[in-house]
């Protein structure tokens, strides 16, 4: 995309040793980030994504390991000091590019939190972090992970009820608009249980197999309006 640098953010990682001094800074075009209570420009990732070349992948890769600290900042994102904590997962990849003799290396990392919201990871859990706000992926991905028996039909119906009852809230997001969602699987299915047996929710006859149209937002970089807070 031309002039996609400038809807990109940064990531930069500083680290003195005895021997050495450590001085890397990459292009990122994805963050989730939730501002730590009280810790000022400090914040937990979930999700960073960037680009660089062998030594400099290698380094935050390392550092990620190594539970470190960096420094992001991005279109609509003051600087903050960020770290994903204990056993995050880290994902490698290469990216040929036209007129390039070396490919592009591509790391994404996510924090043991989001790496849980699979299907079936940490049922007990009382928080979800998701990368889309969009209802019908929301209540898509809870399904998922809890087990839940839904239809894509009740997406509206479910996001009235995260929102009326505040059980979610926008987390810091680059290149998505992602969302913090509080809530057990015994608590949504209360919920789904009182929807039905109030008619605000129905199950259709016949009805088979639910087809989900799942559109979570990844735009590009700087286009998504990442919460600052």
């Amino acid at each position: 995309m031309k002039n996609a640098h400038l809807r990109m953010g940064t990531l930069q990682f500083h680290k003195v040793t005895r021997d050495t001094t450590i001085d890397v800074r990459l292009w990122m075009d994805r963050l989730i980030a939730e501002l730590e209570d009280g810790a000022g420009r400090r914040a937990k990732a979930h999700l960073i994504s960037v680009f660089g070349g062998d030594q400099e992948i290698a380094a935050i890769s390392a550092a990620i390991s190594e539970e470190s600290c960096f420094q992001v900042q991005g279109t609509g994102i003051s600087a903050l000091t960020v770290s994903l904590g204990a056993d995050a997962e880290t994902f490698r990849a290469s990216i040929s590019v036209p007129g390039r003799k070396r490919p592009v290396r591509h790391l994404v990392a996510i924090s043991r939190e989001l790496a849980l919201t699979r299907a079936g990871g940490d049922p007990k859990a009382r928080r979800t972090v998701l990368c889309s706000d969009t209802p019908g992926f929301i209540l898509y991905r809870l399904a998922v992970r809890f087990g839940l028996p839904v239809l894509p039909e009740w997406s509206e119906w479910f996001h009235k009820e995260l929102t009326r009852r505040r059980a979610i809230r926008p987390l810091i997001g680059l290149g998505c608009e992602p969302v913090l969602v509080s809530g057990t699987k015994k608590r949504f299915l209360a919920w789904i249980g009182h929807g039905l047996k109030r008619g605000q929710i129905e199950i259709p006859d016949g009805v088979e197999t639910p087809q989900w149209d799942i559109q979570a937002r990844f735009d590009p970089p700087g286009e998504a309006a990442g919460q600052a807070a």
